[in-house]
């Protein structure tokens, strides 16, 4: 069962969480973000950008299209030559040179 957040042990709730962390925390919250941002070099940050990271999940599926398709082709390229093969053998077998 939820309790609303107005009911009153939500509201000590809330008292006691308030109570188990210190005044600082998210300043030290935030002050960690920023040093942990500005430690990352810049070749870290190219790769992690979302831009980056949606052109290197296109380039991936481009990479595994173009490789599934060429394989398709080849077989089906094989087994059209098959077929072309034996309608020549049959060809020649019938010609009575």
């Amino acid at each position: 069962m939820n309790t609303p957040p107005e009911s009153r042990a939500w509201q000590q709730l809330q008292r006691h969480a308030a109570a188990q962390l210190s005044a600082d925390f998210p300043d030290r919250v935030l002050r960690q973000i920023r040093v942990s941002r500005a430690e990352r070099s810049g070749v870290a940050r190219f790769f992690l950008h979302p831009f980056a990271v949606s052109a290197y999940t296109a380039a991936a599926c481009l990479l595994a299209v173009v490789i599934l398709h060429s394989r398709q082709t080849a077989k089906a390229n094989e087994r059209h030559l098959a077929e072309w093969r034996e309608v020549a053998m049959q060809t020649a077998s019938l010609d009575p040179l």
